[in-house]
């Protein structure tokens, strides 16, 4: 369990200490309290609330507004946090001595992502009085709150696991955290730019081939290629609003601008997306822990010189 790995005592300990943990706490809910209070006021009309009438389709607004806006701090924190977990411990000169202890590569690495998890649950736990804005006049559920909050944990430990990943591929913390911010900018922006290009190109194709008979031109239809969007937590946002506002035909047409998706993956992309997601961050975690030991990385270049060694007798004997 987490409460027994050492790393993540030692970790949560030195984060919980520091000014710099406070003020990203600060300023996370500075920058959400500003954002969601001035929506809040632009979301209501003064006349018509003293007239008695209330429209709380402008709450849905705000609810999805805020939710928006939570989803890209953490997006834009926890590559910041984990990036640097192993790197960090490399420059410092301190990962080896890390490695000597009776800890396993995957104990340091789940210990490393734990306490980054655990932070960024002490952000949002923190901003819980904001989002509680929009239950000042109702139209969402206690339900959905905890589903956003489920959404933005995974998508914490996905991304975690990528800066993970990275920090330990790379020796420089600066160069894992531009590789991290690459991959969450891809996985949000690049995916639809890739289903847009491919769709313009068959587009372009199309219209070249049609002649005459404007009015039976096919639309592209890009297939399963559309599945791409199953890794992206923006879409899986999307399709969560889709579900707790009971309008799936939101995330449908917004999939068919692309061709026609399969139906059932449709009404259940949420799940279906936040379980591929989980499924990654665990293969991550675990490609993680095996760059990470140094006796499997040890055999390797052992191997490497042995076969090496080999190649060199046989070129003698010729």
């Amino acid at each position: 369990m987490f409460h027994t790995n050492p790393v993540y005592k030692k970790e949560l300990k030195i984060s919980v200490r520091t000014i710099k943990t406070a003020m990203i706490i600060l300023a996370y809910n500075m920058i959400l309290a500003v954002i969601g209070l001035f929506v809040f006021y632009a979301s209501f009309d003064y006349k018509s609330t003293i007239a008695g009438v209330v429209n709380y389709h402008n709450m849905m607004n705000l609810y999805e507004i805020l939710s928006v806006i939570e989803f890209a701090l953490i997006l834009f924190i926890v590559p910041a946090i984990t990036s640097g977990a192993i790197s960090g411990e490399r420059e410092r000169q301190t990962l080896d001595i890390l490695l000597t202890t009776k800890l396993t590569p995957l104990q340091i690495i789940r210990g490393k992502l734990a306490s980054s998890i655990s932070l960024i649950l002490l952000i949002v736990v923190s901003s819980l009085p904001i989002l509680s804005i929009v239950f000042s006049i109702g139209g969402i559920r206690i339900i959905d709150l905890i589903q956003l909050m489920m959404c933005i944990v995974v998508t914490a430990i996905f991304v975690g696991s990528i800066g993970l990943f990275f920090s330990v591929l790379f020796r420089r913390t600066t160069v894992s955290t531009v590789f991290t911010y690459g991959t969450v900018i891809f996985l949000v922006l690049g995916t639809i730019g890739i289903l847009t290009g491919v769709y313009l190109i068959i587009n372009v194709r199309i219209d070249t081939n049609v002649v005459e008979d404007a009015a039976h031109r096919i639309a592209p239809n890009l297939g399963n290629m559309i599945l791409m969007l199953l890794v992206n937590p923006a879409i899986t946002l999307l399709s969560l609003f889709s579900n707790q506002f009971k309008n799936k035909e939101f995330l449908s047409d917004f999939l068919n601008n692309y061709g026609q998706c399969n139906r059932v993956v449709t009404e259940h992309w949420f799940g279906i997306s936040v379980t591929i997601q989980l499924l990654i961050s665990i293969i991550l975690i675990i490609m993680s822990a095996r760059l990470l030991d140094p006796l499997k990385r040890g055999n390797t270049k052992r191997g490497n010189s042995r076969r090496s060694k080999t190649k060199r007798k046989k070129n003698n004997q010729y």
